[in-house]
Parts: C-alpha cells; sequence; structure tokens
C-alpha cells in the first residue's frame, strides 16, 4: 500500500493536530486518512505487560465504543494497545495506529500482522517520521503526543507505575483534553499509575457508557449488550482453553494458534475440532479460525 506524505496546511491534515504545541510538520499516512478528521476519536492506552482483567477491560471498552461509531486511536503496543485495536475492529467505529517509526520499520515486530490487519479492514496507521526512519527512545513519547493530539481524551485502561501510558495523559492534558481511568484494587501493581492519575484529577471511570455521558455521545448500540451476554455464557472447558483463547479477536491462522498455544500440531488440531463441536468456534478458509460471538 501506498504511503501518503501531507504537510501541516494540507486539508487532509488532522485539524485538532494542527491545533497543539510542537505538531509534527508531515504526515505519512497509509490507510483509511478520513478517520483522522473524523469527529468522535477516543484514545486507548495502557500497559504493554497487562493483567487479564486489563486486556478484558481494554476489549470491552473498546467494543462498546467503537459500536457507537467512535474512532480508536493507539500506539499498536503490545498489550492493552493492541486488545484496543483488535477490538475497535470486530465493530464500525474503525482504528487509527500511529508508530513510532517509519514504514519500513514496524515497530513492535510482533504487531506486524495487527498493522497488515488494520489496514485490511479499513483502519488507518500514521507516522510523522519518513519510512526508513528506524525506532528510537525518544520517538515514544513523542508518539504520544500524536495520539493525544488527534483524540478528544484518553482514557487510561491500566497503568503500573512510571507507565508511558501516564506521558500520553500529560500530553492530553497540556492539551487540555480529560483523561479518564479505570481504577484498581491498591494492592494491584497493575494499577499504581492509574490510580496515581485519578489522585491528580483524572476521571474516574468504571464504564463505556459514561464516556459517551461526558461528551453526549448517546446511548449504547442495544446489540453490543446482547452481544457481551452471549460471550458471557460461553464457558470453555479448561482442558480447551489456551487454545480457545489463542484465537484472537479476528480470524487466526492456525501456526499462530499452535505457536501462542505452545502445543504440537496434532493436539492443536484435535482441541480445534472438539470446540468446533462445541459450538464456539468455526473453521475459515486458509486455515482460519474465529470465535463465534
Amino acid at each position: 500500500m501506498k504511503c501518503l506524505k501531507i504537510q501541516e496546511k494540507d486539508v487532509r491534515y488532522p485539524k485538532r493536530l494542527v491545533d497543539i504545541r510542537g505538531h509534527p510538520q508531515y504526515l505519512y499516512i497509509k490507510g483509511n486518512e478520513k478517520l483522522l478528521r473524523q469527529e468522535k476519536i477516543i484514545a486507548m492506552v495502557g500497559s504493554r505487560k497487562c493483567s487479564k482483567q486489563g486486556a478484558e477491560e481494554a476489549k470491552r471498552f473498546a467494543r462498546y465504543l467503537s459500536a457507537q461509531g467512535i474512532c480508536i486511536i493507539s500506539g499498536m503496543a503490545l498489550g492493552i494497545d493492541a486488545m484496543a485495536h483488535k477490538a475497535a475492529m470486530q465493530e464500525v467505529g474503525k482504528t487509527i495506529a500511529v508508530l513510532p517509526s517509519g514504514f519500513n520499520h514496524i515497530y513492535p515486530k510482533e504487531n506486524i500482522e495487527l498493522y497488515h490487519q488494520i489496514l485490511e479492514n479499513g483502519g488507518c496507521v500514521i507516522s510523522e517520521y519518513e519510512e526508513n526512519q528506524k525506532v528510537d527512545m525518544q520517538n515514544f513519547s513523542q508518539r504520544n503526543r500524536i495520539i493525544a493530539g488527534i483524540s478528544q481524551g484518553v482514557l487510561v485502561v491500566e497503568a503500573k507505575y512510571r507507565s508511558g501510558s501516564s506521558i500520553t495523559a500529560r500530553h492530553a492534558k497540556i492539551q487540555q483534553k480529560p483523561v479518564f481511568c479505570i481504577p484498581k484494587e491498591i494492592q494491584n501493581k497493575y494499577g499504581v499509575g492509574s490510580n496515581r492519575m485519578i489522585q491528580k484529577g483524572a476521571e474516574l471511570i468504571t464504564k463505556p457508557e459514561e464516556i459517551l455521558d461526558y461528551y453526549g455521545f448517546g446511548t449504547i448500540n442495544p446489540k453490543v449488550l446482547e452481544k457481551q451476554e452471549i460471550e458471557e455464557k460461553i464457558k470453555i472447558p479448561k482442558e480447551y482453553e489456551k487454545v480457545y483463547n489463542a484465537i484472537e479477536e479476528i480470524p487466526t491462522n492456525i501456526n499462530t494458534i499452535i505457536k501462542k498455544s505452545k502445543i504440537t500440531i496434532e493436539e492443536g488440531l484435535s482441541i480445534l475440532t472438539m470446540l468446533e463441536l462445541e459450538g464456539v468456534i468455526r473453521q475459515l478458509a486458509g486455515n482460519y479460525y474465529e470465535k463465534i460471538h
């Protein structure tokens, strides 16, 4: 896919980004560039090494917000970012990923498949760096200012002590945009940063409807509620869980499933067959599998 390069004076350049201090002079874009000028855009960020609860919250919030037509923007990092992108692609709101490097050096390498999925599903990937620019530590903070800049507000799903998510939240505050945080138990190491942000004035939030109410976006799509109720009723036999959990929120190739499950191909095929018989997954063309929600 060809890379589009636009200047800050270009009508296609996102208006919210123009308004922030130190915005990039150029943007390099692949995919649906119209998403950058969409009104409803919420940033979702969190820990790379996230907890299971954090991953589930990221998927739930992203799916709900996306179903309402809200575009989810994040940094395509491992953990919470990746979960948010994947869940958003399940619904109508689409997703935007911001890279800390050029397009010839996708970072992290583990998410190259996710990068292609975003583009194939009508999303958008952007960078302020030329295509051959490699990732550098200072790029991450710069990337985070763009995530905050394009969004209407930032939702911190989960943040450890000194998490990179706090940098995105700080940029949002400088830009006079709201920061939303999901609270954690005080003993939970994954929520030290989140709880500290709430202490410093971030909006405490426990369900996605509260974000909709904050902006006056309206009520949640009832179909999403029905979908969640169905998912909650699904019971996976314990011996099949690791294979079922290896299937991502979008169709997943058998090689990926086997690698993530750390089992043999024979054992994997047997369990996938049983899960099909249980009616919780289905096989697609090209040895891809998807969950039935």
